[in-house]
């Protein structure tokens, strides 16, 4: 185990980063982010989508996502910030937000496949009488009532909405498919989340006389309601409150470790107290491991938790503000499962696969499985009816671009990276493994004998497989990043110098006016 050079004080690290950063755009090597650049990117798609397939949409759909793509490629070969992972977050959304645009533009047809639970709202006369909120088949939405409606009480319910007719209602409908990759509320919602409660089905599967029935389904619904989105805020702030510290401890971990900070070479050995591991072959790499992939957990568990602390504290403060903001019911607790799966049961029923497929995070899903979905319409029927043929092109394609995504992270950051060597060649070893897994899975008979081997082969393929990426990680100087801004272990002087003590975090600005004497060069700039 090689001995580890003195590691700079962290503060004086970030700075030296960010001198070598301000250079490169001094200098011309790189250009600058400005903020209009990422809002254009993520509204490009929205007023082709707006536009229907028999006015043309087909064809301005793909002149966006020929934009979107020329866009996205420009972005990644000279535009560079170093907000969000220290420019990793500036290579890996364009390039996913290349796919996700390509899914609803081009590989799927989302004004006739997708459709999404929305609250409809309808005098209750004609509720009393089976006339339903929405008219799934023929995409006709009840008109708001009239004055002489006003009085009498409304009875309101879930309903499916197809491609609305209305602009106003169309332009909801476009956001919420664009912005919401799991798709909890509509017909593409993914198949890990949790099943629908009965009472949403119930309203569902309504279309005629039975509205009674739906009434008094949403009756029910509606009295468990609001205690569900109560607990389910209580729950989003708990994994918040709890990530926030797990990171800060992991971020305190990380400052005192060469190999996190400067150079990611993993023969280097780690600071005390964890000097003795080095006595044991493998036990530094695992601890390395174990500390980025509780460091990525965190990090995207404190993210993710936002969503339902924003939009279903929404819901119960202002209710009428939530209502509206949007049709989909955001007082639904349903709409906010859980980012990460069941960890044990994944993994032991069902190793590796579990663990990429149950356990991991789910937000790029349907962008991959929509890819591989489309590919594989481009083969010949025959092969493409094959199961183990649409298996391979579904595994093989998502890791694929999984790599791919992960490649630009690493190519858009400053420092010196491998994103072939790293990212791709990581996640292209997990489909070999799906594939490895997938043939000898069915050796093992006994429950007892498959559980332990399918947690020893996850273990096991992950250990020999994720320095790749984890390595480049280090390299590319994700984890100065600081993701808090205020740090409790800091401000209390925790293991780390009387220099870089401190609560508060975010020092360096995120923003800054940019101007470079052109039109198109002027804005804020996003540092």
């Amino acid at each position: 185990m090689a001995a580890t050079p003195p590691l700079p004080f962290y503060r004086q690290l970030v700075e030296n980063y960010h001198s070598h950063y301000e250079s490169l755009i001094r200098n011309g090597e790189a250009k600058p982010v400005l903020l209009w650049h990422l809002i254009a990117l993520l509204l490009l798609p929205v007023p082709a989508l707006l536009i229907p397939r028999r006015k043309g949409g087909r064809y301005v759909r793909l002149l966006v996502l020929a934009c979107v793509l020329g866009a996205v490629i420009h972005f990644l070969r000279h535009r560079r910030m170093l907000l969000g992972g220290y420019g990793y977050m500036g290579g890996l959304l364009p390039a996913w937000w290349s796919i996700w645009c390509a899914v609803w533009l081009v590989y799927r047809d989302a004004e006739h496949e997708c459709r999404r639970i929305v609250r409809t709202t309808l005098p209750e006369s004609l509720a009393s009488n089976g006339q339903p909120a929405t008219d799934v088949y023929s995409n006709k939405t009840l008109a708001e009532p009239n004055t002489a409606d006003s009085a009498q009480s409304h009875v309101e319910n879930l309903a499916w909405q197809s491609y609305p007719q209305s602009l106003s209602q169309r332009l909801d409908w476009v956001f919420s498919l664009l912005y919401g990759m799991r798709g909890p509320e509509w017909n593409w919602r993914i198949s890990s989340l949790d099943p629908l409660p009965p009472s949403v089905h119930a309203q569902l599967k309504a279309k005629d006389p039975s509205f009674r029935a739906v009434e008094a389904a949403a009756a029910a619904g509606e009295s468990r309601a609001d205690a569900a989105i109560r607990r389910r805020v209580r729950s989003a702030l708990a994994t918040c409150l709890r990530s926030y510290l797990v990171l800060d401890l992991i971020k305190l971990l990380m400052i005192r470790d060469t190999y996190f900070m400067t150079s990611g070479d993993m023969a280097l050995a780690p600071p005390y107290p964890f000097t003795g591991l080095t006595a044991v072959p493998g036990l530094v790499r695992f601890y390395r491991l174990a500390v980025t992939g509780f460091g990525i957990h965190a990090a995207l568990s404190f993210v993710t938790s936002f969503n339902p602390l924003i939009f279903g504290g929404l819901s119960i403060l202002f209710p009428n503000a939530a209502r509206g903001l949007t049709a989909v019911p955001l007082d639904a607790a349903w709409l906010y499962a859980d980012t990460f799966g069941p960890f044990l049961s994944s993994i032991l029923d069902h190793g590796l696969i579990g663990c990429w497929s149950k356990w991991w995070h789910q937000l790029f899903r349907v962008g991959f499985t929509s890819t591989g979905r489309w590919l594989q319409s481009l083969l010949p029927a025959p092969v493409a009816s094959l199961p183990g043929v649409r298996q391979l092109v579904y595994t093989f394609v998502a890791f694929a671009l999984s790599g791919l995504v992960h490649s630009c992270g690493s190519y858009a950051q400053i420092e010196h990276t491998t994103p072939a060597h790293g990212p791709m060649r990581f996640f292209l070893l997990q489909a070999v493994g799906f594939v490895v897994q997938g043939l000898v899975a069915n050796l093992l008979v006994p429950r007892g004998v498959r559980r332990a081997a399918n947690l020893a082969f996850a273990v096991g393929w992950l250990y020999l497989t994720a320095p790749a990426i984890v390595d480049d990680f280090a390299r590319g100087g994700l984890w100065l990043t600081e993701p808090l801004p205020v740090s409790l272990f800091r401000g209390l002087g925790i293991g780390v110098h009387e220099e870089d003590r401190g609560w508060w975090c975010w020092g360096l600005p995120w923003f800054a006016y940019w101007d470079d004497g052109s039109y198109w060069g002027r804005g804020v700039r996003v540092v």
